[in-house]
């Protein structure tokens, strides 16, 4: 979904790369979806020339690939340090600070980003999730929606629906469950979220995708509740996140459909189930 730039590639392999071909590799790398090799490469161009930001930038792009993005900060940092007016590296950096829940230093960089040129939409993208993450949802909107003129397949316009549209949407996902599932959906208490607190989302380590998280379950699950029960513990519960679940919808129907794949994923794991148990069961 990330857009990384060959930054000049030409002219910066003929004329300032300390190893042409090493370079050549990791873009080829990173264009087959192999970030685990781009890394590798790059870490090992960097043992032998560790002033090189592009080698620092690509070694950032291939460990965000691989979901590690405060490790990717570090490379990204290291890149804008070297070649500071740099707005791409600055870009990705703040992409990375932001997936890595660092919210402030996320909006911070991104406020030094005046354009990349030519304008792209991830710039807009990335400044529209700070902002939304500030609270000025309408702000965020005009940024999601500037991001989609600019490149419409990889950021589409965000669908919204008004909180009772939102709860309909709910109750048809609810009646599509199957009996068994539904059965367990009335011992839970459902909370809709605008988006997920800081809290929820750092409660793991490393932190929760901020901006993909669409449902979580919090609680003790079903199944370990005599053996864990201390009589203090919170009621289970379900989060449901409602503009990340809108990231992914165009209509009613689909809100509908991805808040009942999120409802099974999340009421398997009330019930004890793991990942791989959900996907082989056809839930996740």
């Amino acid at each position: 979904m990330r857009q990384w730039g060959r930054r000049n590639h030409e002219e910066y392999l003929v004329t300032i790369a300390p190893d042409p071909e090493v370079v050549e590799a990791i873009y080829e790398a990173l264009d087959r979806d192999d970030p685990d090799q781009a890394w590798g490469l790059a870490r090992e161009a960097l043992a032998r020339s560790e002033t090189d930001p592009v080698l620092h930038y690509l070694a950032g792009h291939a460990l965000a690939e691989m979901d590690r993005p405060a490790e990717a900060a570090v490379e990204l940092q290291r890149a804008s340090e070297l070649e500071p007016g740099d707005e791409e590296f600055r870009l990705h950096l703040a992409w990375a600070r932001f997936r890595s829940c660092e919210f402030e230093a996320a909006t911070a960089e991104i406020q030094r980003v005046k354009q990349t040129q030519p304008p792209v939409a991830e710039l807009h993208h990335v400044r529209g999730l700070c902002i939304e993450r500030s609270g000025d949802l309408e702000g965020a909107d005009r940024e999601f929606l500037r991001a989609a003129e600019l490149d419409s397949e990889i950021f589409p316009a965000p669908s919204r629906f008004s909180s009772q549209e939102f709860e309909q949407q709910l109750e048809v996902a609810r009646e599509t469950l199957d009996e068994k599932f539904r059965r367990q959906l009335d011992q839970v208490t459902i909370l809709v979220e605008d988006l997920p607190s800081v809290a929820l989302l750092t409660e793991e380590s490393p932190p929760l995708d901020p901006e993909h998280l669409l449902g979580l379950f919090s609680g003790v699950p079903l199944s370990l509740q005599d053996s864990f029960s201390t009589g203090g513990e919170l009621p289970p519960r379900i989060h449901l996140f409602k503009r990340n679940l809108e990231r992914y919808t165009s209509s009613a129907e689909e809100l509908a459909e991805q808040i009942r794949v999120t409802l099974y994923h999340e009421l398997g794991h009330y019930l004890g189930m793991t990942e791989e148990e959900l996907e082989q069961s056809g839930y996740a």
